[in-house]
């Protein structure tokens, strides 16, 4: 019997339920196999990720620049544009042996009791990469390494004396629709159409921060190994369009997809494929109204951006007497809320927020609280809120420098532009002694020690100083300045002349005044026309 007529046999005498029964059989061990197989391999890159990342060297940069700088978010923009030069092509060795992940980069605006400022945290292998980007579109930008800031707050809650509120941001839809951007900030009732920052409310907030109050954004971005969202996009395009793609048939549908396909048609009746395919309808993209247009307008704009994975941590902390949760929480939302044109929208996540509105959440609250400040504290961009896809006028929008005639006065700034030395300057060799005159307090051996020690406040105000009184003398006589010791705490009493020689000249109202030391009239005649010789000079 050929193998056709066998198998259209087994079909048409063999229950439904019996056939599913022995396919899988068949199938369930393959099925548990592949299952198995992938945990696996999911276990092992996860352990070599984490082995990698603990020999990574971070480096913390706090960014200041000038207020009467002139930038705009284009310029952050194009930094985070030039930043994706970091992306590197991971091999298949490098990834499964080592762990190499793509670098990642931290993006941080904090206010500790008010103070607000910049941070940036990247692998100490970019730094240069960093540096460059950002003296690029601005060359008067002071970058310093400074030390974290994260033990402002403890880890381990609850706590004696701090108290802290926080979340993950997820977005609302999927990454191709995109947030309101910097571009459309613009208020169209004024005459110049000026730009009007939406970086200021958040300023302002963080202004907000008493002394024993912390208030953290963090922005964490990586490049994604490849850009292939971008397609999600296109197809979205094409279908608002009225563009429909045919569905190519894979290797399975081909060989093996006939099985499952013969075993509904037979059991059930249905007819599996082969249905006339829908036409397309070409009329489409003249129904589109004109917000779906904009819409179109938006997703093009920001598929042909670069994507950066982006995960946006909050984190609000302070003293059990000013603690504030009511109050955080709302500034957390109308922070992001204006990001909001209909699109999309970036909102708290509900597993990453610390709650205790009902008894089951207080058992967790505690948990959550730990887990949030470990992730800020690491910069983790693998645990938490799934990552999104934001493009770098999404990224500029939420982290750049404000314009110069948008400064508010809680940010901290420069107060002057700094130049950079000469390029003629060289360094100083090792055997050169550099800046002589100065060494730290109290190191009297140090070969750069002062020549004069500075006192400190105590010490001035409690030796006394020396007062010169001074003594006139006659024309042919020396002055001989009188030196008394004053304590400079007590108060100054009234100096008395000091008593003059015996043989000294007696003034009076119709003589003279004395001349000055060593000048003597009566040494040469005077000219009517010349000055004497002898007058010092």
């Amino acid at each position: 019997m050929p193998i056709l007529e066998a198998i259209e046999l087994y079909f048409n005498t063999t229950p439904p339920e019996e056939m599913g029964a022995y396919f899988l059989l068949i199938i369930a061990p393959f099925l548990f196999f592949a299952v198995l197989v992938w945990g696996f391999t999911q276990v092992w890159i996860d352990r070599k990720q984490g082995q990698y990342w603990a020999k990574l060297e971070w480096d913390l940069l706090a960014v200041n620049v000038p207020a009467d700088s002139v930038q705009t978010p284009k310029g952050m923009e194009n930094f985070f544009t030039n930043l994706a030069g970091s992306k590197s092509s991971i091999t298949m060795k490098e990834k499964w042996l080592w762990g190499k992940f793509q670098s990642y980069f931290s993006f941080e605006i904090v206010s500790n009791g008010g103070k607000v400022g910049f941070y940036i945290r990247t692998i100490k292998k970019y730094r240069d990469l960093v540096e460059a980007a950002l003296y690029a579109q601005y060359p008067e930008a002071q970058i310093l390494e400074v030390e974290d800031y994260v033990g402002n707050l403890p880890d381990d809650y609850p706590h004696d004396d701090y108290n802290i509120f926080g979340s993950e941001l997820s977005m609302s839809k999927n990454n191709i629709f995109p947030l309101k951007t910097y571009d459309t900030f613009e208020h169209q009732g004024e005459k110049d159409m000026k730009f009007k920052d939406p970086m200021l409310p958040m300023f302002e907030i963080l202004g907000k921060m008493r002394p024993g109050e912390f208030f953290w954004i963090q922005m964490v971005i990586m490049s994604p190994d490849s850009q292939d969202w971008r397609k999600e996009g296109a197809k979205y395009i094409k279908k608002m369009y009225g563009v429909e793609e045919k569905k190519k048939k894979g290797w399975f549908d081909t060989n093996v997809g006939w099985l499952p396909r013969g075993i509904l048609e037979q059991a059930a009746g249905m007819v599996v494929g082969g249905e006339a395919e829908k036409a397309a309808d070409d009329f489409k993209m003249f129904k589109i109204t004109p917000d779906e247009r904009e819409l179109l307008e938006a997703v093009m704009v920001k598929t042909s951006q670069i994507g950066w994975y982006t995960k946006i941590r909050i984190v609000y902390g302070a003293k059990h007497e000013l603690f504030r949760k009511g109050t955080s929480a709302s500034m957390m939302k109308g922070i992001f809320n204006q990001l909001d044109a209909g699109w999309n929208k970036l909102s708290l996540t509900a597993s990453s927020t610390p709650k205790d509105d009902y008894p089951w959440q207080e058992w967790s609250m505690t948990k959550r609280q730990k887990a949030l400040k470990k992730k800020y504290n690491n910069r983790s961009l693998g645990m938490g809120a799934n990552p999104f896809i934001l493009s770098a006028s999404e990224l500029a929008t939420i982290w750049h420098f404000p314009a110069a005639d948008a400064r508010t006065p809680v940010l901290t700034s420069l107060g002057a532009r700094m130049a950079e030395a000469p390029v003629e300057l060289t360094f100083a060799g090792d055997d050169e002694e550099i800046l002589p005159n100065f060494a730290p307090s109290g190191d009297s051996k140090s070969p750069f020690a002062p020549a004069t020690a500075i006192p400190s406040a105590e010490e001035a105000f409690s030796q006394p100083v020396e007062i010169v009184v001074p003594t006139p003398t006659s024309p042919t006589q020396s002055a001989a300045p009188a030196v008394r010791q004053v304590p400079i705490a007590d108060q100054v009493p009234q100096i008395e002349p000091a008593a003059q020689p015996s043989d000294a000249p007696v003034f009076s109202a119709n003589m003279p005044a004395p001349l000055p030391p060593g000048l003597d009239l009566n040494d040469e005649p005077i000219d009517s026309q010349d000055a004497p010789s002898n007058i010092p000079t």
